[in-house]
This record gives C-alpha cells, sequence and structure tokens, in this order.
C-alpha cells in the first residue's frame, strides 16, 4: 500500500498533539487584558508546580480505540524558567511511516500568573519543520515554516499546544467559556475552553478523580478534551481529541512521573 494511503492516519497523529488546531489568525484585538489573561493562576499554585515531571501516554485510534503509537511528556522548571517537550511515535507496523514520529518543544518564563512561552517549535524527521517567537512586549508572535514567517497577534494568558494543559491546571475553576489564542508552529488558533463538571477517569496508570476540560476550535475543525489528576497535582492523564468527521485521537497515561520520581526515571534512562 503506498504511504499516501497513510495520510490520514498522518494528520490524526500530528493533530492529537494540538498542531491540528489550525484556524486564520484572529484580527487585531484592541480590549486590554489583566496579565495573564482569563486563565491567570492564583501565585500559590504557580509556586506549587512541580519542578519536573514526566508522563508517558498510549495513544489510541477510532471509536475502537485501535493502538496507534506512544507519547512522552516532560518538564522542568526553576521557578522562573521553564521548558518542556512532547515525543510522538507510531508503533508496530505504522511505525515505518515517515512523518508519523515527531517532537514538540517549548520554552519560556514563569510569571506570578503562569506560563508565559518564549518560543514553540516542531521537529519531524530530525529537522525543525515549524516554530514560533513570541513578542509580548508588542503583543506579536512570528509563525515561521520552513523559513517563511507570519504575523498573528496575541494578549497576555495566550499559550502554546504543550503549556496549554499545564496553564489550565495551574487556573482556578471557571464558570461559563474562556476564550484564548492556541499557538503553534503553524498558526494561532483562536480557541474556546469549558470547565466541565469533575469526575473519575480511568486510565492504564490508575484511576483518578479528575477536572475535565474541553478546548474547542472556533471553526469547529477540533474538538479536545482533558483531564487532570487532582492528586497528581493536576497533571494531565487523559487527553482525547475529535475533528468535525468524529475521527478519535485518545492519549491515555501508562505513567505519571513528578518532582523527584520524573529525576530518578531520567537519570535511570
Amino acid at each position: 500500500m503506498p504511504v499516501d494511503a497513510f495520510s490520514p492516519l498522518r494528520r490524526r497523529l500530528l493533530a492529537f498533539a494540538g498542531i491540528g488546531m489550525i484556524v486564520p489568525a484572529a484580527p487585531l484585538r484592541a480590549a486590554v487584558v489583566k496579565p495573564g489573561g482569563p486563565l491567570a493562576a492564583p501565585g500559590s499554585a504557580v509556586r506549587a508546580w512541580a519542578r519536573s515531571g514526566r508522563i508517558d501516554f498510549e495513544v489510541l485510534y477510532g471509536r475502537m480505540a485501535l493502538p496507534l503509537g506512544r507519547a512522552e511528556h516532560r518538564w522542568s522548571h526553576d521557578g522562573e524558567r521553564y521548558q518542556m517537550s512532547s515525543r510522538a511515535r507510531a508503533t508496530g507496523l505504522l511505525s515505518a511511516i515517515d512523518g508519523l514520529s515527531y517532537v514538540q518543544r517549548s520554552v519560556g518564563r514563569i510569571r506570578a500568573w503562569g506560563l508565559q512561552p518564549a518560543s514553540f517549535e516542531v521537529e519531524r524527521g530530525g529537522r525543525r519543520r515549524e516554530w514560533s517567537e513570541f513578542d509580548w512586549d508588542t503583543g506579536d508572535v512570528a509563525l515561521y515554516r520552513d523559513g517563511q514567517a507570519r504575523h498573528a497577534n496575541i494578549r497576555s494568558g495566550d499559550q502554546d499546544v504543550l503549556t496549554l494543559w499545564h496553564q489550565i491546571g495551574l487556573a482556578e475553576p471557571w464558570a461559563g467559556e474562556v476564550s484564548l489564542t492556541v499557538v503553534t508552529g503553524k498558526s494561532a488558533a483562536p480557541s474556546r475552553l469549558d470547565y466541565l463538571p469533575d469526575e473519575v477517569v480511568e486510565v492504564p496508570a490508575g484511576r483518578f478523580d479528575a477536572r475535565h476540560l474541553r478546548a474547542a476550535a472556533l471553526d469547529g475543525s477540533l474538538v479536545l478534551e482533558v483531564w487532570l489528576a487532582k492528586e497528581r497535582d493536576d497533571a494531565p492523564v487523559r487527553i482525547r481529541m475529535a475533528d468535525r468527521k468524529g475521527e478519535i485521537l485518545d492519549q491515555r497515561a501508562l505513567r505519571v512521573q513528578l518532582g523527584a520520581d520524573a529525576g530518578a526515571a531520567e537519570r535511570g534512562r
């Protein structure tokens, strides 16, 4: 079967980490927002954020939950600056298909209200393909793809696709809808966030009492849900994506390691 026959799977795998949340950049927004925007977190939550962590996920495809791949998410910080990454790869027969393995990286600062990305990049095939550079003083993000730059407007509190899941974990529960822009290496996606009722979620890593949140691209192209384990410092233990056709990618935590546990696991590699 030709490789092109797998292009829908390639798009799904790239989308599950947020790359699929791509819509035209929002027009200039003149409204003044508070530092940190609508998801500004209390200082106590920011200070308590785990200094390091690693979460390994299984990735399942479709309503039949067919095994597709693995993902590994890591982060660390010193109280002032953070770095985080997500490495995804297909497994089994799909592992030989070019484009189904990639790395995302984000670095930035930690403010009193939470995370402020400085740069975000996507690497495929060992090469940096897309990246974004944030200029918070001017409210601009430069979006690079194959060396070509475009620009979009950002406001305080906007996030990239990696920092988003931590910032919503730091923020306090909210009522109603929250709007913000989610930045990828390709574009800036105006999105809506909803805080759903808490529930118990079961994943291979265990059974957790979880906060349940939903993020949706405003053009309806993608809906993501995330479950944050309360007893694991609101670490994301399940992330589920559905596109407008109803196709699903589901990440479920295999292992969650925070703080010293994550550091020990890294030294043992």
